[in-house]
């Protein structure tokens, strides 16, 4: 039980940077732009690619209540970004958004199967 707790909150502690950095990310680039980048409107594509990875950090964020679903959420929302845009596997560093969902989801089979068996 101890180590259900102890992955547990590992898992939430990597969402939470994950969370945290790309806001970070988000909020530098919103309101900070760097002054080489022409201030275009955004593209549809751009715009369904942000909503995209907008509902996996919601979907991190339920995790920390619901870890299935919120994984589930996560994970399908990851997918469907990368059948918009395949380039985003190229930034090795987004592969830990979907690699947290699947964590949540393997805390949920693994505190189930314990529940089960007590």
């Amino acid at each position: 039980m101890r180590a259900i707790k102890i992955f547990r909150w590992a898992v939430r502690g990597l969402s939470g940077l994950l969370i945290l950095f790309a806001l970070f990310m988000f909020i530098g680039e919103t309101f900070f732009p760097p002054e080489s980048l022409n201030s275009e409107p955004l593209s549809e594509n751009s715009i369904v690619q942000l909503a995209l990875f907008g509902i996996v950090l919601l979907g991190l964020g339920l995790a920390w209540k619901w870890e299935l679903r919120g994984g589930l959420v996560a994970l399908g929302a990851f997918i469907a970004l990368v059948i918009v845009n395949p380039g985003a596997l190229q930034f090795s560093l987004l592969l830990l958004y979907p690699g947290t969902a699947i964590l949540f989801m393997l805390l949920w089979v693994i505190s189930n199967a314990v529940e089960e068996n007590n």
